[in-house]
């Protein structure tokens, strides 16, 4: 999906889609425009062969698992080129910033929905208050599918990880811990989705808000709309050690597991229901409690219909792809590395809608009567 955006871009030149899979690259690229785009075989753990493939590029968007960010980092900084990513790898992925800045080369990460989009809508009601009281992040989803029993929208590896492990809540200037499936409670998401019980959920929204919103936040948190299948079939995982490495050289039941597991490409046209990012930011305006409530949501047959993908692919590369149009644009030069809130909202939200992704926002203000 981003490279696709990017193909129909006269900001771009040459595009390179690179993958492990020279097939599935080449797939990316034949869903593009072949005349800007071609594709290459990398090993995403080689910084070497990651600046090698980049030389002479401005920008290195990095879509791949987490765990690659380091080594695909390194390729981009050698190679004197931008980066993007769409998830952090770590609770301190900013801690390089200065060794970025001194290279003048801007890095942004966790640049997709959420984190990503989720950041920028928050910086965006944050900047409209005085004070911000309370962020509170919602993803919810009313996907299913006659053929998958269980469905993971997004890379099955990071989903199962992330809902499996403990999670933290910013509260009061510190850092509350929650076990796995806590912290539940039902949410009210825009229809069609609906009602639907969230719980919290390991977010990188959660560590980088905090420490980069500003104006005297005192609670984040981020929730995930799992319903109660899906709940059961990742404590059953859990419970059956199912997602374990298995010892070096052995049958390893992760592996195992996600190979049984269909591909997010693979759901697109498979499944119905739709995709839902919410944002709510409460603060202070004049003297006044004031709540932003922003958002967006898309049909998963409605995607597939118009773009040939699922809702949630959707909502992920093109924020990415229009993250990346504002740097090469130049409405963001700032060297060093930074989270998505720190990307001006207007230009990036102007170049969300032009590429199907309208956000919806509602401003609900107390005003206290006179006595």
């Amino acid at each position: 999906m981003i490279a696709t955006h990017l193909a129909r871009s006269d900001r771009v030149g040459e595009l390179i889609v690179a993958d492990v899979d020279h097939a599935l690259a080449d797939a990316a690229v034949k869903r593009t425009l072949p005349s800007t785009a071609r594709a290459v075989a990398l090993d995403a753990k080689e910084p070497a062969a990651v600046a090698e493939a980049a030389h002479g590029c401005r920008l290195i968007i990095n879509a791949s698992l987490p765990r690659f960010n380091r080594s695909i980092q390194q390729g981009a900084w050698d190679a004197g080129a931008n980066y993007m990513d769409l998830a952090s790898d770590s609770t301190d992925p900013y801690a390089d910033s200065e060794s970025w800045r001194r290279r003048s080369l801007t890095a942004v990460v966790g640049m997709g929905e959420d984190p990503g989009l989720s950041n920028v809508l928050v910086r965006h009601a944050a900047d409209a208050l005085d004070s911000v009281v309370s962020v509170r992040i919602r993803d919810g989803d009313s996907a299913t599918s006659p053929d998958f029993p269980f469905l993971c929208l997004f890379s099955p590896e990071t989903f199962i990880e992330e809902t499996l492990h403990p999670s933290r809540i910013f509260q009061e200037g510190r850092y509350v811990d929650v076990p796995p499936f806590g912290a539940s409670e039902e949410y009210d998401f825009p229809a069609p989705v609906g009602r639907s019980t969230v719980y919290s959920v390991d977010h990188e929204e959660v560590d980088s808000l905090p420490r980069f919103i500003g104006k005297g936040v005192q609670y984040v948190d981020f929730k995930l709309a799992l319903d109660e299948g899906s709940v059961r079939t990742l404590k059953l995982i859990r419970d059956l050690k199912l997602f374990e490495h298995g010892p070096p050289g052995g049958t390893s039941p992760r592996r195992t597991l996600l190979a049984a597991l269909p591909r997010p490409g693979d759901l697109a046209g498979r499944i119905d229901g739709s995709a839902a990012l919410v944002a709510e930011v409460s603060g202070v305006k004049d003297g006044c409690p004031t709540t932003f409530v922003l958002g967006t949501t898309l049909g998963h047959t409605a995607a597939f219909s118009q773009f040939g993908t699922t809702g949630t692919s959707y909502l992920t590369g093109t924020p990415a792809a229009a993250a990346a149009l504002l740097l090469l644009d130049g409405d963001f030069q700032e060297p060093g590395l930074f989270p998505p809130e720190s990307l001006p909202p207007a230009p990036f939200l102007r170049r969300l809608a032009e590429r199907g992704v309208p956000v919806f926002e509602r401003i609900t203000v107390e005003r206290t009567l006179p006595n």
